[in-house]
């Protein structure tokens, strides 16, 4: 019975161990998270572009950005995230608008409709992270700096 037991209870703490072992870890967990879109200023003529409601949501392999509740109706994208320099340099690209469903629609956001978020590159944005504290976050482009703060 003794053994039997021992069986058991090895059995069980094996399978607890492969399945926590399954999980994927952020890959920089400051970075990572909800974050308000405070302000973005575009570098080329310097204009402070206030946001209201705007919000990006940073995963591991995808990026959602969105107006919720806003008074613009600027929509909701996902697209997909990559790190790169030690996570010094964030990149987002291939934004499609988000249904209402889980997914994508499968067609490209227009440039357009992404410039309120500070993005304005359908293929890829490379923002450099300026600042990161898991509070405060300063993103810089060849188009805008954006101040976020974790929501």
């Amino acid at each position: 019975m003794k053994k039997l037991y021992l069986t058991y209870l090895t059995g069980i703490t094996l399978l607890v161990m492969l399945l926590s072992g399954c999980k994927k870890a952020p890959i920089d967990s400051q970075i990572q998270g909800f974050w308000i879109l405070q302000q973005f200023t575009t570098l080329e003529d310097g204009e402070v572009h206030p946001c209201e409601r705007l919000y990006y949501s940073i995963g591991r392999s995808v990026t959602e950005i969105s107006e919720r509740q806003g008074p613009n109706g600027y929509g909701h994208y996902v697209g997909l995230t990559e790190f790169r320099e030690d996570n010094t340099v964030l990149v987002v690209k291939d934004f499609k608008p988000k249904n209402s469903a889980a997914g994508d629609t499968g067609e490209k956001a227009p440039v357009e409709k992404l410039r309120p978020f500070g993005i304005n590159n359908q293929e890829e944005t490379v923002f450099e992270i300026l600042h990161c504290n898991g509070k405060t976050m300063t993103l810089e482009s060849d188009y805008a700096r954006l101040e976020l703060e974790k929501f």
